[in-house]
Formats: C-alpha cells, sequence, structure tokens
C-alpha cells in the first residue's frame, strides 16, 4: 500500500511516485541533511527528494 515517507525513510528498491508514475530508486545520495535525498533511477534523470512523497515499498519474501 503506498503511503507517504520523508526523505529520511526513503530506502534503495522502493518506488517513488513522480509525474503519475511509480519509479523504482537504484542509488541515491545525501544532498546535506536528513530531509534532503538525491534519488537515482534507471528511468529519469537524479530527483532531490526535500519533502514527504508518495511512495511504495515492496513486500520483502524471506
Amino acid at each position: 500500500m503506498p503511503g507517504h515517507r520523508q526523505p529520511s525513510d526513503v530506502h534503495i528498491g522502493d518506488f517513488v511516485c513522480l509525474d503519475g508514475l511509480y519509479l523504482r530508486v537504484r542509488d541515491m545520495r545525501s544532498a546535506g541533511t536528513a530531509g534532503h535525498r538525491v534519488l537515482i533511477f534507471d528511468e529519469r534523470s537524479p530527483w532531490v527528494m526535500n519533502k514527504p512523497t508518495t511512495t511504495y515499498r515492496p513486500i520483502e519474501l524471506l
């Protein structure tokens, strides 16, 4: 189920909703504070997350 996450709570492998599409976070970098992250995707250029954003975290199978 999608929910809003803070930049500090986003993980690699999460999906972030941008422009109506859920894009998988391939990698990320710090942007100076825990409140800002540079998210890297395969499908588009890097994006700075600086506020709570709709995300989806896939279920991990054990």
